[in-house]
């Protein structure tokens, strides 16, 4: 018996060596829905395929997805005490269009948010105009660039949710005129529950960008590995491969 105990140490000794010497670094995401996240206690979902394609590239650093509410990133952003980076997300979102304020990688793939109404009476975005006299919904503490004018001047009235599932469930319920959701969730909820004959897309979408990792100016030593994999040649051709496999175009 102290044979087999000790045996089992002298295996467990070059782990706990490895595990020392390896540095975990936290990748944050606010968007806790599907398909970037299908579930958090899973941990199943693109972002932390993600997140494990990024581990592979890697023997001396570990890479750990967590959620942490977008107002609180931002917070942890402007006092300079997030401790990580922020996977999935744009430039736009962080008022960084130049890209000065934060370190940003390679874009990771291309995205779109979509005008999601139901079959019984769809929406079809042309022009501001469309969206006079309507009722929208959105996720709350999310800003919609094409639809802040008309907010502004009392022409639309919005409606916000904690997720959009919930916006798609009004939306069926003709509780609102349409909601802006992204285009891979909406497929992904439509798939899972048979909404395809209930919900319509109008032919111009709400706006489409890129998605890509943002890394604070102050971690540039640490982080910057982390952005020279995700803009190599190799990184990206795994990359597309995995996106594909979600189903979103590249």
């Amino acid at each position: 018996m102290v044979q087999l105990i000790i045996v089992g140490i002298l295996i467990l000794l070059p782990w706990c060596a490895w595990s020392e010497q390896v540095e975990r670094i936290k990748l944050y995401t606010y968007h806790d829905k599907p398909p970037y996240i299908v579930s958090l206690k899973e941990r199943s979902g693109l972002y932390f395929d993600i997140v494990r394609l990024l581990n592979e590239f890697h023997d001396d650093v570990q890479y750990q997805l967590v959620f942490r509410p977008k107002i609180r990133i931002r917070s942890e952003l402007e006092q300079e005490q997030l401790n990580g980076a922020v996977l999935g997300v744009n430039p736009v979102w962080f008022g960084d269009n130049d890209q000065i304020k934060h370190l940003w990688s390679d874009p990771l793939f291309y995205d779109t948010d979509e005008f999601v109404s139901s079959v019984k009476r769809p929406f079809e975005y042309k022009n501001p105009t469309s969206l006079h006299g309507k009722r929208y919904g959105g996720v709350q503490g999310y800003f919609y660039p094409k639809l802040h004018d008309a907010e502004k001047l009392e022409k639309l009235q919005r409606v916000d949710a904690n997720s959009e599932k919930a916006l798609l469930e009004l939306v069926l319920k003709q509780q609102i005129d349409f909601a802006v959701v992204s285009r891979p969730t909406y497929f992904y909820y439509a798939r899972k529950h048979g909404w395809w004959t209930s919900l319509s897309l109008s032919h111009q979408a709400h706006q489409k960008y890129y998605r890509a990792i943002l890394a604070p100016k102050k971690h540039k030593d640490k982080l910057g590995i982390l952005l020279n994999t995700t803009n190599s040649i190799g990184f990206k051709k795994h990359m597309k491969q995995l996106v594909r496999s979600y189903h979103i175009s590249e």
